[in-house]
């Protein structure tokens, strides 16, 4: 559970072991031990329980009455920015730093109150189409891509080029069902799926990943095989000539483009996209060097007759690259089905909206956000006096769903009303 209060600001630390929290002055959340963020920063964060008992200490009741006073001053976090100081030697410190000014700057966005800093819903629906539009035209690539392949490795008999044409059948098949898992959420009916369907995209993209690992497993079987062959003397060698390079360089260059656009897409699919973009850079430049070292022509060239190992041998490294970087991918959205908990960032980011959202709300009781699918199911528990009518209170807690749900990040949110706030949270839900 996540506690806050109106007195809420973002501490200095005092050396590299602890922070020294002052009254009334904390961070929301809590990371056990030492996590990396989506830009490589490590973070550390401690919950500490407000001191005061309710949002209004320090304040009068004269200020609670003007329009805007009752609001938590912007400046409380502002003072507390940092920047970058590259005297700083110690890293956990400076991680810190990083991170407290990432949370400051997100107050600043939600505060300049336009549009609540959230995204519209015509954007989403632009990325919606880009997301489709990219995916559509990696499947049109991949279909080109997998004929070259398929002509170069009959020309060339190498494994290590066999193992990045299975890579390009595979591409087919996930540019086939991420665009089906596009179209497919796009499409609701609220009778069958009233929540939607978004949770098509990270099964998909799971479906994907052990499409990926099952192909290139078998590959390496088949490497171990070719390598076995080669002991023996019963294998023959690879042929790489100029027109087998100008097909594999053609590739890597076309994969290479499409990376580069689909990296800048802010879209899950289209991001597992680029990453397989990557990867396909990667292995079928390792393939055309493998291949080649691997191939009679070196033979010929150098006369060792050892380097016809290579062609194997990279084809079993390309394998196993693919193999663990899909694991990874699909461990991933693995997490974001099985409802796992928002970073503590956000978190405090759902926070600010509510503490800030009506001078009325007495306590912010609980903040939880866990995945629901890549989006967030937000659950807020929020203290009202115990006298309000219902239609008072209903008037403050419904345009704080719709304000939360307006967040991109945020599939559903779900406004608690209570008058009090020291029972137990647990004891709200059954324990599954």
């Amino acid at each position: 559970m996540y506690s806050s209060s109106r007195h809420m600001d973002i501490t200095d630390t005092q050396s590299d072991q602890e922070t020294e929290l002052v009254e009334e002055c904390f961070l929301l959340g809590r990371i056990e031990g030492r996590e990396i963020d989506s830009l490589g920063v490590a973070l550390r964060v401690t919950e500490v329980a407000p001191s005061n008992s309710g949002i209004y200490d320090g304040h009068s009741s004269a200020s609670l009455d003007d329009e805007g006073r009752w609001k938590i001053p912007l400046s409380h976090f502002t003072s507390k920015k940092h920047g970058v100081d590259d005297k700083l030697q110690n890293k956990r410190i400076r991680s810190y730093y990083k991170a407290q000014d990432r949370l400051i700057e997100s107050f600043e966005e939600l505060q300049l109150e336009i549009n609540d800093a959230m995204l519209d819903s015509n954007d989403v629906n632009v990325l919606q189409k880009k997301a489709l539009f990219y995916a559509r035209l990696t499947f049109g690539v991949n279909c080109l891509l997998l004929i070259a392949k398929a002509v170069a490795s009959t020309l060339s008999g190498s494994i290590a080029i066999i193992s990045s044409l299975v890579d390009s059948i595979v591409d087919l098949a996930s540019g086939i069902i991420l665009w089906w898992a596009t179209k497919a959420v796009k499409k609701r009916d609220p009778y069958i799926y009233p929540q939607g369907r978004t949770k098509l995209e990270p099964v998909a993209i799971t479906i994907l990943s052990v499409l990926m690992a099952a192909a290139s497993l078998q590959l390496t079987r088949e490497s171990i095989t070719k390598i076995i062959s080669i002991s023996s003397g019963t294998a023959g060698l690879p042929v790489v000539d100029i027109p087998v390079f100008a097909i594999a360089g053609g590739t890597v260059g076309a994969k290479l483009v499409l990376w580069l656009l689909c990296r800048r897409i802010p879209s899950p699919s289209v991001q597992t996209l680029a990453l397989d973009h990557r990867n396909d850079v990667c292995s079928n430049a390792v393939a055309i060097a493998c291949g080649y070292v691997g191939s009679i022509e070196m033979k010929k060239l150098t006369g060792i007759s050892g380097l016809s190992y290579v062609d194997p041998a990279g084809a079993i490294l390309i394998s196993l690259y693919i193999v663990y970087n899909w694991w990874q991918t699909g461990a991933e959205q693995i997490r974001l089905l099985t409802g796992y908990t928002a970073r503590p960032e956000f978190l405090s980011k759902l926070t600010w909206i509510c503490v800030n959202h009506h001078k009325k709300i007495l306590h912010i009781d609980t903040v939880r956000a866990f995945h629901f699918g890549n989006n967030f199911l937000v659950e807020v528990d929020i203290v009202l006096p115990e006298a309000m009518s219902m239609k008072e209170a209903h008037d403050i807690g419904e345009p704080l769903q719709l304000k939360l749900e307006a967040l991109p990040e945020v599939e559903r949110a779900f406004v608690h009303l209570d008058y009090e706030y020291t029972h137990n949270p647990k004891s709200e839900h059954k324990i599954v």
